[in-house]
C-alpha cells in the first residue's frame, strides 16, 4: 500500500516543463545535510565501497549505523516529500532518492538519461577494469552487455552449463568440509578462500583452482579503488592482473563462463579480460552473501528450517528456498551499499528539475528495510521471493535492475545455493560466534561477515 508521501502518478518525461516545476526549490537544512553525511554516506565510504575494510565494518556494525541511516532517510522524506532531495557534496551536484518509484525510473531509464558510469564509478573501476561494461561509452556498452549476457544468461534459473557449475561447487564444498574436520571452525578466511577457488573454477575451469595470485592482485587493486579517482592507478599491478585474466580467458575450459564469453563471437572490442575482471570482483560480494546466508540458515526463523530441509532432501539444480535465502541475505544486508546513476541531461520529476551531471544516490538499505512499507522488513522471509512480493517492490533491488542490472542476477543465487547445499547437506550447522542465532524477527540492520563463525 502507498504511504502518505508516495506519488502514484507516473513521473514526467525527462526535460519536461510544467506548472509547479522548480529548479533547486528544495534544500535540506544544514543539520540535515550533516546528518546525511555522518549517518548515511560517510559510513558507507569508510567501510569500503569496492572492498570492505574489516575494522570499519566492525565499527559501523557496533554503532548500528545502517538502522540510523534508514531512520534518517525516512525523516527526510516525511519532511521534504517524494522528489529526490538536492545535495551539494564536495562540489558535486547530487540528489538522494527517497521514493521507491523513483528507483524504478532511474534503473529502467539507464543508460539514457541516467548513466551507470559517472565520475566516481569510472574512477573506482578504472583501477582494475577500465573497459568494463558499466563504465563503457554508449557505442560500446550494448556489445559488451550482450557478451556478458551470453556468458551469464540472465533470465534462466538454471544456467545452460549448470551441471558443470554444480560439479565445481560440490567439489569445493566437500574439500572445505573435509579440511575443517569434525570439530573445525568455519570462519570468513577459510570460507572465502574456498569460495574464491570455486569462483576461479567457474570462470576459467578447474585448472585455475590454484591461481591465488590473480585473486590477490585483484584484492590489492580493489583496495585502491575504494579511493576512486583520488589516488592514481597502479599501472604495473593492473597490467599484471589483466594479463593473467587474459591468459585465463585464452585457455578457458569447456563449460566455464569465460568459454561462453569468447565463444559468442562478439568481437575484440568487447575486451573479455575486463568483463571477466568484473565477474571476479562480483564473486566477492557473492561470498559475503553466501556466508551471511549461513547465519540465516542457523536462525530461529521457520524459513531457516524449511531451507535446510531443502538442502538435505531436494535433488537436482533447482533449489528455490536456498536461492531465496541468498536473495534475502542481500535484501537484509545489501552488498551494493549505494546504487549510483549520473544524469546525462536535465531531468524533471514531480516538482523538481535537476541539471545534467546530477549524481542520483540510492541507499539500498533504506528501501530494503523500510518498516513503514514492508511488513517483513526486519525478518527472514524467503517466501517473499517465491510469491512475488519482493519482485513487486520497486525499491528492492538486490541485483540492481533495468538495462544495467546485474547480468549474473540468476547465476549468483544458483551458484551460491549449490555451494550451500553441498556444504551443509547431512551436517549439523551451528553458529559459534558471540552473536548467537539470529531471531525470527527484529534482525539486526548490520551483520559483520568478518566475525561470523560456524561449525559443521
Amino acid at each position: 500500500m502507498p504511504t502518505q508521501h508516495q506519488e502514484t502518478r507516473p513521473p514526467r518525461e525527462a526535460g519536461a516543463r510544467g506548472t509547479g516545476h522548480r529548479r533547486g526549490g528544495r534544500r535540506p537544512r544544514a543539520r540535515e545535510t550533516a546528518r546525511v553525511l555522518t549517518s548515511v554516506l560517510l559510513p558507507d565510504v569508510a567501510r569500503g565501497v569496492i572492498l570492505r575494510r574489516p575494522l570499519m565494518t566492525g565499527l559501523v556494525t557496533a554503532l548500528d549505523t545502517d538502522r540510523r541511516a534508514v531512520s534518517t532517510l525516512r525523516a527526510l522524506r516525511e519532511h521534504h516529500g517524494d522528489d529526490p532531495l538536492p545535495l551539494r557534496l564536495a562540489g558535486r551536484r547530487a540528489a538522494l532518492v527517497l521514493a521507491p518509484e523513483d528507483v524504478r525510473r532511474l534503473l529502467r531509464e539507464t543508460p539514457e538519461p541516467f548513466s551507470p558510469g559517472g565520475l566516481e564509478k569510472t574512477g573506482a573501476l578504472s583501477h582494475f577494469e577500465p573497459h568494463g561494461v558499466l563504465v563503457s561509452d554508449h557505442a560500446l556498452r550494448p556489445r559488451r552487455r550482450a557478451a556478458n549476457e551470453t556468458a551469464l544468461v540472465p533470465g534462466r534459473v538454471v544456467h545452460p552449463d549448470g551441471d558443470v557449475l554444480a560439479a565445481q561447487a560440490d567439489e569445493e564444498a566437500l574439500t572445505l568440509a573435509l579440511a575443517l574436520g569434525g570439530d573445525g571452525v568455519l570462519d570468513w578466511r577459510r570460507f572465502t578462500e574456498s569460495f574464491n577457488t570455486m569462483a576461479r573454477r567457474v570462470v576459467f575451469g578447474a585448472s585455475a583452482a590454484r591461481d591465488r595470485r590473480t585473486t590477490e592482485l585483484l584484492c590489492a587493486l580493489r583496495a585502491r579503488a575504494n579511493w576512486a579517482y583520488t589516488v592514481p592507478v597502479h599501472d604495473s599491478v593492473r597490467e599484471e592482473f589483466l594479463a593473467r585474466v587474459r591468459a585465463g580467458v585464452e585457455r578457458a575450459e569447456p563449460g566455464s563462463l569465460a568459454a561462453r564469453l569468447v565463444g559468442g563471437g562478439h568481437g575484440a572490442d568487447v575486451r573479455p579480460e575486463d568483463q571477466v575482471a568484473h565477474w571476479l570482483f562480483a564473486f566477492d560480494a557473492a561470498a559475503i552473501a553466501a556466508f551471511r546466508s549461513l547465519a540465516l540458515l542457523t536462525s530461529l526463523s521457520p524459513g531457516a528450517y524449511a531451507a535446510r530441509e531443502e538442502a538435505d532432501t531436494r535433488e537436482g539444480l533447482d533449489l528455490p528456498l536456498l536461492r531465496a535465502t541468498v536473495r534475502e541475505s542481500v535484501r537484509l544486508w545489501p552488498t551494493t551499499l549505494l546504487v549510483v546513476r549520473e544524469s546525462t541531461r536535465e531531468t524533471a520529476w514531480r516538482e523538481e528539475v535537476f541539471e545534467a551531471g546530477t549524481v542520483f544516490l540510492v541507499v539500498s538499505s533504506y528501501f530494503h528495510r523500510d518498516p513503514s512499507r514492508l511488513p517483513y522488513a526486519d525478518a527472514f522471509e524467503p517466501e517473499v521471493w517465491l510469491d512475488g512480493r519482493a519482485e513487486a517492490e520497486p525499491g528492492i533491488v538486490p541485483f540492481s535492475d533495468g538495462p544495467a542490472g546485474c547480468a549474473g542476477r540468476d547465476l549468483v543465487p544458483l551458484m551460491v545455493s549449490l555451494f550451500l547445499r553441498a556444504l551443509i547437506r547431512g551436517r549439523s550447522l551451528t553458529r559459534l560466534d558471540a552473536g548467537g542465532p539470529l531471531p525470527a524477527s527484529g534482525l539486526p540492520a548490520s551483520l559483520n561477515h568478518f566475525t561470523l563463525r560456524f561449525s559443521l
